[in-house]
């Protein structure tokens, strides 16, 4: 996102915001979530449905965590996961297929 939001570190939108706030509570699914991403690269994989990467984390959260542990999943956190491995993982800046969401403009 090259827009002026984005350098001042501005949520774009309500879901960026909830995806935020999250991603601080819960840094632990952001290392799934490159944890799996990697892997699947390791394996070969040149692309992949970023809902496959947090379907796999659910799966892995549900059976390996405690109850007073878990967290929800919610599935619009998924593109701002994506956008943020790939921001983190230049190498790779189109491993996973995005749309614009609410208030991006490029």
């Amino acid at each position: 996102m090259n827009n002026m939001f984005a350098q001042m570190n501005t949520p774009i939108n309500m879901r960026d915001a909830k995806f935020r706030l999250f991603h601080e509570k819960y840094p632990e699914v952001y290392d799934l979530w490159d944890n799996f991403t990697k892997e699947a690269i390791i394996k070969g994989a040149k692309s992949m449905g970023s809902q496959m990467i947090f379907e796999r984390i659910r799966w892995e959260t549900k059976l390996n965590m405690k109850t007073n542990e878990a967290f929800k999943l919610n599935d619009h956190l998924v593109p701002y996961y994506a956008r943020l491995w790939m921001e983190k993982n230049p190498d790779y800046p189109k491993f996973f297929n995005t749309r614009k969401v609410e208030g991006q403009n490029d």
